[in-house]
Parts: C-alpha cells; sequence; structure tokens
C-alpha cells in the first residue's frame, strides 16, 4: 500500500478496497488540482472480487467488493507526488452462518491539494475527500450510517529521503483541518461502523 496515494483517514492508503477499515472510512473525494503539477501516469480500473474468509469487526464475513475507480498522479514543483482518486463501488460484508448482509456504497474523490517539503525528511500533505465516503446498508434496506460532503486532512509523512518513492513513507500524524457535511462514522472515530455492522450482522 502507498503510503502517498490517497486516503481518508491515515495514509494516503491505495485503494485497498477489500481492506474493511479503508473503506469503512470511505474513500474518495475532488478539488482542483494544482496547475503546476505535471501529469505523470493515470490508470482507469473496475475491479470486482470475493474474499470468502475475511474478517471485520470480530465477526467471519465474506467481503464482496465492486468498486470502479480512476486515479492520476502528478508531480508537483516541489518534486513530490500529488495524487487524485474518483470513482464509486459497493462492498457487501455478509455473515455466512445467519445469510445476513450490509452494503456499504461510496462515491467521490479523494485528492491530494498540497505537499510542503518540511525540511527534516517529512512532508506535510493536505488531502480533501469530498462525496459520500460511506452509506451503510442495513439487511432490512435502512440506511443507518451516512458520511457525506468534504474533509481535508492535514497529514505529516516521513518520506524517508525518497520523495517519489511513496512505499517506505511512515506516518507521522494527523488532524482534520476542516469538516462540512455530516459525518458521524468519523466523528466517532469510526467506532459507529462496528457498533451497527455486528448487530447487524449477527
Amino acid at each position: 500500500m502507498h503510503l502517498r496515494l490517497r486516503s481518508i483517514t491515515m495514509l494516503r492508503g491505495a485503494q485497498a478496497v477489500g481492506l474493511s477499515g479503508l473503506i469503512t472510512c470511505g474513500i474518495l473525494l475532488a478539488a482542483a488540482q494544482p496547475a503546476a503539477a505535471q501529469l505523470v501516469d493515470h490508470s482507469h480500473a473496475h475491479n470486482v472480487f470475493t474474499i470468502p474468509d475475511d474478517e471485520i469487526c470480530g465477526l467471519s464475513v465474506t467481503t464482496t467488493v465492486d468498486v470502479v475507480a480512476n486515479e492520476q498522479e502528478r508531480i508537483a514543483t516541489s518534486g513530490f507526488p500529488l495524487f487524485k482518486s474518483t470513482g464509486s463501488g459497493t462492498v457487501t460484508f455478509t455473515n455466512p452462518e445467519t445469510g445476513k448482509s450490509v452494503v456499504n456504497r461510496f462515491a467521490g474523490s479523494t485528492m491530494d491539494l498540497t505537499v510542503t517539503d518540511n525540511g527534516d525528511s517529512t512532508i506535510t500533505l493536505r488531502t480533501a475527500v469530498t462525496g459520500l465516503p460511506e452509506q451503510i446498508r442495513l439487511p432490512d434496506g435502512t440506511v443507518a450510517i451516512r458520511d457525506a460532503g468534504r474533509v481535508v486532512f492535514v497529514t505529516v509523512l516521513d518520506y524517508n529521503g525518497t520523495p517519489t518513492d511513496t512505499s517506505d513513507d511512515e506516518f507521522v500524524s494527523q488532524e482534520i483541518e476542516s469538516i462540512s457535511g455530516p459525518h458521524p462514522d468519523l466523528e466517532s472515530d469510526f467506532e459507529l461502523f462496528c457498533a451497527t455492522l455486528v448487530p447487524a450482522l449477527t
């Protein structure tokens, strides 16, 4: 997982769409890409896969993922990469013992807005997540959780002396710069997700 690739809560995590934590926190967002940043890579993918022996919130589940994603990498004038991801998808968690399923739907974009070299082998990254990072629908069709709107995260990463290689980045700290719209799961530090999922699947 590339630390400087994109995320919603902790790392600029890659599109690890099967990973419950990342999906649960949501994934995606939009904002204007810096004009000086040069496009160096882009991709489009539609991934559908199933994880038969997954575990989430202490439960054994079958996780089915269906995600469409568009990725862009740009190099800022500072020499550090900026990432943008847009897309949509669903993640379905099914308890094989009860046959009950909970669906997480998400859509929107995640974009690195700015990256600042702190001069001490760390960078400060501002990342915006916009759209619908999480909508949890229960087996009876009820929408139990809906995080929507825009959140800007400020993350400090140690890039280990390799500005364009994100694989060796180390997380240092993170805080929320701004938040708009309802984000009940984010504001609960994502405890609401398990508190909702477990009783719905058992």
